[in-house]
């Protein structure tokens, strides 16, 4: 049976932002990490403060220690970054920052950049909202050719967009703006949440899954036999569910979802992803025990 490898595994930044670059990437080096994924916020990565000169020093820095950067994800989930807004200001602002955070990702080192899909208003019309997002992305894959990177759509909870998530929404989005620098990836909390499964997500993306988010949830009744549609008719918002937390706290299947990964022969990386600022003061014992969590996958 196929298995993940250990240098599929990446570090995420994201419980990170207290510290400097150089703590993150040193932290990363000593858990044994050989790739890292940037979260582009403030202090360090958010991509208005970078000039070229800043993007040289994190490349730098990063390959000084013999890591590679794998995933560039600019925050784009609040205010004032919404490619989904029906606001035609508030839009151009954030495909100009969008733009942007296009040529640090390449600038950085990293070929491949994450891409959440923007929100409309809840008491907006669906259809006029999946075609702004659409049109959004279709001149963001633009800037992405130019600059060799691959842009890959995320699923989102409820509560950050009214849309994109499911499989099948990816698929669609995949199918309407049809362009190569244009793909998909997985995140198991947002899975677990709207009712997809491993094994739907390599059935309907294929070999257009090009990026994981390995991320810890907890639900008091987590009964993974309830999925897709029968599902959302018991939870139209997706399964009620603490996401993005410290490894320890979680109860998703998180080994399972990996071997079930390795098995579908998922060649791409894996990064470990926790979000919970209760992690921010000290955050690598979180991610060493999440590594350790992860790595039973190759027993």
């Amino acid at each position: 049976m196929n298995k993940l490898k250990r240098e599929q595994f990446a570090l995420g930044s994201f419980h990170y932002p207290r510290y400097s670059l150089n703590y993150f990437l040193d932290s990363a080096q000593r858990l044994g990490f050989q790739n890292v994924e940037i979260w582009g916020v403030a202090p360090w990565a958010y991509p208005e403060d970078l000039s070229a000169a800043d993007c040289q020093r994190i490349s730098r820095d990063i390959a000084s220690r013999g890591l590679k950067h794998i995933c560039y994800c600019p925050e784009q989930n609040t205010y004032p970054v919404n490619i989904g807004a029906s606001l035609p200001g508030v839009r151009e602002r954030s495909l100009q920052i969008m733009e942007k955070a296009l040529k640090v990702c390449a600038a950085t080192g990293s070929e491949t950049f994450l891409l959440c899909p923007g929100s409309s208003s809840l008491d907006e019309d669906f259809e006029e909202g999946w075609k702004i997002r659409r049109e959004s992305i279709e001149r963001l894959v633009k800037t992405a050719e130019k600059e060799g990177v691959t842009m890959v759509i995320e699923t989102q909870n409820y509560a950050d967009c009214n849309t994109m998530h499911t499989v099948a929404e990816q698929r669609r989005i995949l199918d309407e703006v049809n362009h190569p620098n244009f793909k998909a990836m997985i995140d198991v909390s947002q899975m677990t949440q709207f009712g997809d499964t491993i094994a739907d997500n390599l059935r309907v993306l294929g070999d257009d899954l090009r990026h994981m988010h390995l991320t810890a949830a907890h639900s008091e009744c987590l009964d993974l036999t309830l999925q897709g549609k029968a599902l959302l008719e018991k939870y139209p918002h997706g399964r009620p569910m603490s996401t993005h937390m410290d490894f320890r706290g979680g109860n998703n299947p998180i080994v399972r979802y990996l071997k079930e990964m390795g098995a579908g022969g998922y060649s791409h990386y894996v990064t470990i992803e926790v979000c919970d600022r209760g992690c921010f003061l000290d955050p690598e014992p979180v991610a060493a025990s999440a590594l350790a969590l992860a790595l039973e996958c190759l027993d």
